[in-house]
């Protein structure tokens, strides 16, 4: 009814338009019925017909989606495929008033905070929604007024579905209370979309003076951060873009205000995040291949590793301070080498030193993060290490002046 009613609309306000309709194949002859009662429609106002058939639950399963955001994602991903494929200029959704109160609902319970009490928006790039004004009753009476025919979606009816349990069981005993919950709630939206105006503005100017980013990585300083009084508000602001719940912005906020906080972790979809000792440290998490171990078969065996080193033969030794570049002996019997991750356990004697050390205390005294320490890699022959990639070589394979071969290995 809602897209009869905006297909009317526009049509008798002469725009050009054209209609597509998604067939989710979920409900058989019905959705078929659907769909050659709005290939009619078009063909009766006179207007061009897309229509796409799509394998819903095949997607979901692949994706690990619900059936409701898989046929959003198939649904909005095509009509942006059409907008490019005829240069329409907009993509028009018949989302109306009522539409809007419900994603206020659903986002309250969600815990979406205030960004989510804005509803639905009337625009978004070459999104638009011109009903937003209008309530579902409002477009029944334009229904019937102007006698269109339409079709009912009987899955609306379903109340398993959150947004339908909303519609037909929480939004009729809001009525109860305030029978003008809708123009309420359509008001303190605008009142919402304001105030979140303001915490945006004010967010983006607190993370200018308590964040930084180095390397792909978010830095917030913890000594900075707990002295704000709205700090969870500043948190969720700069960590629910990167899928992070409710929940576990309150308790890394919780968790600040401990004295052992160093080392909690957090996951969301999309990012992970530490307690280090002076920051709150971000990353997107890493989803390459989780290989932990590679063999190096000779000088040449390197496109395989995950990163670059470069093997070149030399004959004089040359004297170093940078850290991605070594020079050791080299022997007909040096190869195999390792490149793996380092672990629990792990030891070296590092250049200069006589003594060993435990790599966990090496890289406490460089006071590495979690995240540093994750991405560091060892480089080893048959017997010991012979480098912290980027970072130390072990004493025992230095070389000296006079070795007849060398081996100058370096990270690209």
């Amino acid at each position: 009814m809602d897209s009869v009613v905006l297909a009317d609309l526009l049509k008798k306000s002469s725009y050009q338009i054209e209609l597509a309709h998604c067939n989710f194949q979920l409900r058989g002859k019905e959705a078929k019925d659907d769909t050659e009662f709005c290939r009619s429609y078009a063909e009766s106002i006179g207007v061009p017909f897309h229509v796409m058939y799509f394998d819903t639950k095949d997607y979901a399963a692949q994706h690990h989606l619900s059936i409701q955001m898989a046929a959003r994602d198939l649904r909005y991903n095509w009509f942006k495929s059409l907008k490019e494929q005829y240069g329409f200029d907009y993509i028009l959704t018949a989302h109306h008033g009522s539409d809007n109160v419900e994603t206020l609902l659903v986002n309250l319970i969600r815990g979406t905070g205030i960004k989510g009490l804005q509803g639905i928006p009337e625009k978004q790039n070459h999104m638009v929604r011109p009903l937003l004004f209008a309530t579902k009753e409002e477009i029944r009476e334009y229904a019937a007024k102007q006698k269109l025919a339409f079709r009912e979606d009987s899955s609306n009816q379903e109340v398993k579905y959150k947004r339908n349990f909303i519609r037909h069981q929480i939004v009729p005993g809001l009525k109860i209370l305030n029978p003008a919950i809708e123009e309420t709630i359509h008001t303190s939206i605008q009142f919402f979309k304001q105030s979140s105006e303001i915490i945006a503005e004010y967010a983006q100017q607190e993370y200018q003076r308590i964040c930084k980013e180095e390397n792909d990585q978010l830095f917030i300083d913890i000594n900075l951060i707990i002295k704000e009084k709205q700090k969870e508000t500043l948190l969720f602001e700069w960590l629910y873009p990167k899928q992070f719940k409710t929940t576990q912005i309150q308790q890394l906020s919780e968790a600040l205000l401990s004295e052992n906080h160093t080392g909690k972790q957090f996951s969301s979809a999309t990012h992970q995040l530490v307690i280090d000792r002076k920051y709150i440290i971000v990353k997107k998490r890493d989803i390459e291949n989780k290989v932990s171990e590679y063999t190096i078969t000779s000088l040449t065996d390197t496109g395989h590793l995950p990163i670059s080193l470069v093997f070149e033969e030399a004959h004089d030794l040359i004297f170093s301070k940078d850290p991605n570049t070594i020079s050791i002996p080299y022997s007909a019997n040096l190869f195999p080498l390792k490149l793996r991750r380092w672990k629990a356990g792990d030891k070296f004697k590092p250049f200069g030193m006589t003594g060993f050390k435990k790599l966990s205390d090496f890289f406490k005294d460089k006071k590495l993060s979690l995240f540093e320490k994750e991405n560091v890699w060892i480089l080893e022959n048959k017997e010991h290490i012979l480098w912290i990639v980027g970072y130390r070589m072990d004493d025992r394979c230095k070389a000296v002046d006079g070795e007849e071969k060398l081996l100058k290995i370096s990270v690209d």
